[in-house]
């Protein structure tokens, strides 16, 4: 008898893949959040992260385009490298929320820009993907709830190690009332930003831009804090839910979604 349940083991284990969750940064494929791209300028090429939100439109870090003209960017989708393949398509239009680095004691607050691109994605590809805008109206369950970062890590070295997608599995830190405040003091964290911070320290991306996601619908863009994001040393990302009004009065955003929390 337990000649034939070790041998039952035996077949399950052959047989059956058990995925294990992840912790920390890990490497990933596009094709898994194909919504990521990369904002690259000649000749230097990778300079930040974004989240396609439509066939044209680009939300990324105001920081990341701040001083910079369309003809300066491009964007590479479809792509789990940094560096090269996927989809290329050139800037047309950079538009920064007008209230960034206008607030004198929080500078980077409302730190949220639009980037257009010249020529449509179409999205009939597995590795090219529109993620939905969150927004006041439809805003998933956040406090306690698992959410997925992604982007590329910012690094000089040019192995393959460095130049692949990485994600990471973060959580909301705090409340929405007070956010992280007592975990970044003495700089300020208003309500157009939200704290995330990882398990385990080894999730940095180091990247600006990164999208975060929760249940599916886009809920934050990395904006500053610690680069290896933890509870107790927490990043900051800015709140895309309070930037509705000026995503949506430029973007056609699709408003017929729902949550889903049963996916990051």
């Amino acid at each position: 008898m337990k000649l034939l349940a070790f041998a039952y083991l035996i077949i399950l284990l052959t047989y059956c893949k058990f995925v294990a969750p992840k912790k920390g940064a890990y490497v990933n494929k596009i094709k898994n959040v194909p919504y990521t791209v990369s904002l690259q300028e000649k000749p230097f090429g990778h300079f930040c992260t974004g989240a396609l939100v439509s066939k044209r439109w680009v939300v990324t870090a105001a920081q990341c385009v701040w001083g910079k003209k369309p003809s300066d960017i491009f964007i590479r989708a479809a792509s789990s490298y940094k560096n090269k393949g996927g989809k290329i398509r050139k800037a047309i239009k950079i538009i920064i929320h007008p209230l960034f680095k206008r607030i004198e004691d929080v500078p980077l607050d409302y730190d949220v820009a639009l980037v257009k691109l010249r020529k449509k994605l179409s999205n009939h590809s597995v590795y090219i993907g529109y993620i939905p805008v969150s927004s006041p109206y439809v805003m998933p369950a956040l406090i306690g709830s698992d959410c997925l970062v992604s982007g590329w890590v910012i690094s000089n070295k040019t192995d393959k190690q460095h130049q692949r997608l990485k994600s990471a599995t973060v959580e909301i830190v705090g409340d929405l009332a007070n956010r992280c405040q007592d975990k970044v003091s003495p700089k300020i964290v208003t309500r157009n930003m939200v704290c995330i911070g990882a398990q385990k320290s080894d999730a940095c991306l180091g990247d600006l831009g990164n999208p975060t996601v929760c249940s599916g619908l886009l809920v934050g863009v990395s904006s500053w804090g610690e680069r290896c994001a933890t509870p107790e040393q927490p990043g900051v990302n800015t709140f895309i839910p309070e930037m509705w009004d000026f995503i949506a009065s430029h973007v056609d955003v699709d408003t017929s979604y729902k949550a889903n929390s049963n996916i990051l």
